[in-house]
């Protein structure tokens, strides 16, 4: 029976740190395992919560609407796909409850031969001008280790021969503009 006691699961994600400095091209495997400690699996939010704007946007009501039909679901690819235009949409609940299901996602072959779920994600974590300040505020509720996790994410698509030969700029972008929060 594996060992799950804190001092364990912290050796674990130190040694995971550790590695990842000593080779910071982190594998996919080695990714998805600091996404699972990073961001826990939670139930998706309350329909009222699941949104950034509660009030008078049309396409966040949508994606509430959109999403009661998952509610208690598995996430998959489909429901990823369906997402990954919306990300702005969530609020920082339904970013937090869709993160390691996303995440994952993107470290799969599946991923990789539609392209678009990891390419919207950097677009997303790397925001314009025009919406930096509510990303700012959607990733403000994250903590430390899950920002941590984003970055890797990040630093892991710039090591990617595909990410990095396709949008090297758009992950710098992201890249600088994740490592300011909770700054």
């Amino acid at each position: 029976m594996p060992d799950f006691t804190p001092r364990r699961c912290l050796a674990r994600h130190f040694l995971g740190c550790l590695l990842y400095v000593m080779h910071p091209t982190m594998d996919s495997s080695a990714l998805s395992s600091e996404i699972g400690i990073a961001f826990p699996d939670i139930q998706m939010p309350e329909k009222a919560a699941l949104s950034f704007h509660k009030g008078d946007c049309p396409q966040c009501e949508y994606l509430r609407n959109d999403f009661e039909e998952y509610r208690g679901k598995e996430v998959t690819g489909d429901v990823i796909r369906y997402l990954h235009q919306e990300l702005g949409c969530l609020s920082t609940d339904g970013l937090k409850w869709i993160l390691p299901h996303y995440l994952k996602f993107c470290l799969t072959p599946e991923a990789e031969y539609n392209k678009m779920e990891t390419e919207f994600m950097i677009y997303h974590l790397g925001p314009g001008l025009k919406s930096q300040e509510e990303i700012m505020l959607q990733l403000s509720g994250l903590n430390r280790r899950q920002i941590g996790c984003l970055i890797h994410f990040l630093e892991w698509c710039a090591s990617h021969p595909q990410w990095r030969e396709y949008c090297p700029e758009d992950i710098e972008r992201a890249l600088s503009f994740v490592r300011t929060v909770n700054a």
